[in-house]
Parts: structure tokens; C-alpha cells; sequence
């Protein structure tokens, strides 16, 4: 199974991204990753992950993987991501998520904190 993690605007591990699932680190499924189109646990469209950098839905930036790179925005220093849970199973993906067209963004940061986009 691969697993990214993910980063806030401030360098902290908020989610972790295995395989098409999106996880909390204790261990509770958030979302889905439909191509780069990202669901939360409800089937929302929530924004976009592209090139290791998560988007709202209006392309602003809210977090990145440790490898991301964004043109005109510094990301900060990642810090050492907490222990995980053990992963409860993800709930069945809805076979009627599509994915949506990404039509790129500002290299800003949104007013969307990370931790609550996958509410």
C-alpha cells in the first residue's frame, strides 16, 4: 500500500493519502481520491490533488506532500508526522463520484484550513 503524507500550511501531518483513501492519524477514513479529484467521506466535492499539493475547489492551495514544489509560494518545513492508528476500513467508494476537471489555481494559500476540509 503507498502512503503520502500530507502537510498543513504550517508543516504539520494532517491526513494521510493510502492508496485512493484519505486518513486522519487516528486512523479514521476522510475521503476518496477520484483521479485527482478529491471526495470526503460523505461523497462532497472537496478540491484537488495535483502533483503532490492539495487544492480547494477553487485551486488555492491548503496542503502539500514533503516533495510538492508550487512557482511562487514557499512551503514550509515539514515536521515529523505523528504515529498513525491502525486504519479502520474505508467505507465503499460510491462508484458515482466523478472526476472533475481541474482547471488550475493561484500559487495562494486558501482561507481553508486542511484539517477541515475532509470534515
Amino acid at each position: 500500500m503507498d502512503e503520502v503524507v500530507l502537510y498543513n500550511r504550517f508543516g504539520q501531518a494532517v491526513f494521510r493519502l493510502c492508496d485512493d483513501a484519505f486518513y486522519d492519524y487516528r486512523g479514521q477514513p476522510r475521503g476518496f481520491l477520484v483521479g485527482r479529484t478529491v471526495y470526503d467521506a460523505r461523497g462532497q466535492h472537496r478540491g484537488f490533488y495535483v502533483n503532490g499539493v492539495m487544492r480547494d475547489r477553487m485551486g488555492k492551495v491548503v496542503g502539500y506532500t514533503a516533495d510538492a514544489r508550487v512557482p511562487d509560494l514557499r512551503l514550509p518545513e515539514c515536521t515529523i508526522p505523528p504515529v498513525p492508528y491502525k486504519n479502520l476500513p474505508a467505507p465503499e467508494k460510491p462508484v458515482s463520484l466523478p472526476e472533475r476537471e481541474f482547471r488550475g489555481g493561484p500559487p495562494v494559500w486558501s482561507i481553508m484550513q486542511l484539517a477541515n476540509l475532509l470534515v
